[in-house]
């Protein structure tokens, strides 16, 4: 609640990047599977679920208590050593959408990791991103 309000007190925006504004802003011109990677935690910036953009802030920390019971299950898995299957990415640029894991990636920042792994597929794009535009309109 705490970095909600800080959030609307400084206008810093705390939603997840949606994988939709890119489909309804930019061209997709191809997608490719890239396999499995490591990637880095900070670049995941976004949900390719639309609804999820409201479960979880930009930093990946559960917004909605009906998540709760699901990271707690996840975090046992974890704190047990249990291996988590990978998340499932779509990368634009430099930056990741989740498309299943989110739970996954919350638990691991939790838990200060840096990197997870992942199965990604890669977009290529034509036209500025959203946040990119949003960067120049500020300029």
């Amino acid at each position: 609640m705490l970095r909600q309000m800080w959030s609307a007190l400084t206008g810093r925006n705390r939603r997840l990047l949606d994988l939709a504004e890119i489909e309804a802003n930019c061209t997709i011109l191809a997608s490719t599977f890239a396999g499995r990677q490591t990637v880095s935690l900070s670049q995941i910036r976004g949900t390719a679920t639309s609804a999820r953009r409201y479960d979880f802030d930009a930093d990946f920390r559960p917004l909605k208590s009906h998540s709760e019971s699901r990271w707690q299950h996840i975090a046992a898995v974890r704190r047990r050593g249990v291996k988590l299957t990978p998340v499932a990415l779509v990368q634009v640029g430099n930056t990741y959408f989740v498309e299943d894991g989110h739970h996954r990636i919350s638990v691991a920042k939790a838990y200060g990791e840096q990197v997870i792994e992942a199965e990604v597929i890669v977009w290529r794009v034509t036209g500025p991103l959203p946040w990119e535009q949003a960067i120049a309109a500020l300029a």
